[in-house]
């Protein structure tokens, strides 16, 4: 392989990874802007439910996304996504635990692996 084909391989990958955090951030921000259509206060138990759902949806959309789009090794993009993911639920759920009830905390740690998800479905959607 030439140092042109494996700086383009690098460059592609760090490229997945960081556009697969932006479908994370996108598929969550979509929750923002349906929850009100739905009737969904801006505060409040329903809303905090609702918007933890499409967080966890966003995690396995973006390690999805990781895994499809990878140039080289999708299982290994799917789960750096996934360890950047766990490692930032870890850190909420270690800093922010107190501000917010106790079963959204476990919720958001208990669906790692659900998340997890996500590099399968990403890796066996990929083009052959």
């Amino acid at each position: 392989m030439s140092a042109l084909s494996l700086a383009k391989t690098a460059v592609l990958s760090v490229l997945c990874v960081v556009v697969a955090l932006f479908v994370l951030g996108m598929v969550s921000g979509a929750a923002g802007w349906i929850g009100p259509w739905l009737g969904l206060a801006d505060a409040g138990q329903p809303r905090l439910a609702w918007d933890l759902a499409w967080t966890i949806l966003g995690g396995v959309a973006a390690i999805a996304f990781a895994a499809r789009h990878a140039p080289v090794a999708p299982y290994v993009h799917g789960a750096v996504v996934w360890a950047v993911i766990a490692a930032a639920s870890a850190y909420a759920a270690w800093d922010l635990g107190s501000d917010f009830p106790f079963w959204f905390v476990v919720v958001l740690l208990v669906s790692l692996p659900v998340q997890a998800a996500g590099i399968w479905l990403g890796a066996r959607c990929r083009p052959r």
